[in-house]
């Protein structure tokens, strides 16, 4: 464990941030009354679940916390799906497309692990490739729809998320857990990504504080 040190420790940063985020939107939830604002609490808390799960596992036995990255994918993408189901309500061709897609690309997921069991205990390059990059999509297009407009909502949290998905998926699609950059102060790949999850949260921070501000004006 010593030699992960650094790494841990980053990515236990992160995890500070994520918690803090986390409980900051829930008490903001019961003034800020909105189904997109409901899943993006619920996105908050379950992936505070996952990587708390995710560093219990990887400080008693690390390496051994692989599987947990496809709890990480799956959930990431069902909520983020429901996400912008909610954001284009008003449009339903839309709304009912973003499901249909993710519906179909779980299903071929599924259909992996049924044909090789195998790929549980391993990182799931296609659940990563198809997870990651449709979500990217949906943002992309959301970016696009909303380009004229002022005041979009989540411009932060997506921007953030955008981010990360783009730089980690390229980390995780490796699948090389052992990719050492340098070998005194032990630094892996690992380090890049911990410090991209912790970007994220300051875009997420950043976000929250719009709300905060907003529910302050109205009152």
């Amino acid at each position: 464990m010593d030699k992960y040190l650094i790494s841990f420790s980053i990515s236990l940063i992160g995890l500070f941030f994520l918690a803090f985020n986390t409980f900051h939107s829930l008490y903001l939830i019961d003034k800020i009354k909105t189904k997109t604002f409901s899943v993006f609490s619920i996105y908050l808390l379950t992936m505070l679940v996952i990587e708390i799960c995710c560093h219990v596992l990887g400080f008693l036995d690390p390496g051994s916390n692989i599987f947990i990255s496809h709890f990480y994918f799956n959930f990431q993408f069902l909520i983020i799906t429901l996400f912008f189901a909610f954001l284009f309500k008003e449009i339903q061709k839309i709304s009912r497309n973003i499901i249909l897609i993710s519906v179909v690309f779980l299903v071929i997921i599924a259909c992996s692990y049924l044909l090789n069991s195998f790929s549980f205990w391993k990182f799931n390059t296609l659940e990563i490739g198809l997870t990651s990059f449709t979500i990217i999509s949906y943002i992309l297009y959301y970016f696009y729809y909303n380009f004229e407009k002022k005041n979009v909502k989540f411009t932060y949290f997506f921007s953030g998320l955008g981010i990360y998905l783009m730089s980690s998926s390229v980390i995780f699609l490796t699948g090389n857990i052992d990719l050492i950059l340098i070998e005194e102060p032990f630094i892996d790949i690992w380090v890049f990504n911990s410090l991209l999850y912790i970007l994220l949260q300051y875009f997420i921070y950043q976000e929250l504080q719009i709300f905060k501000k907003k529910k302050l004006a109205n009152e």
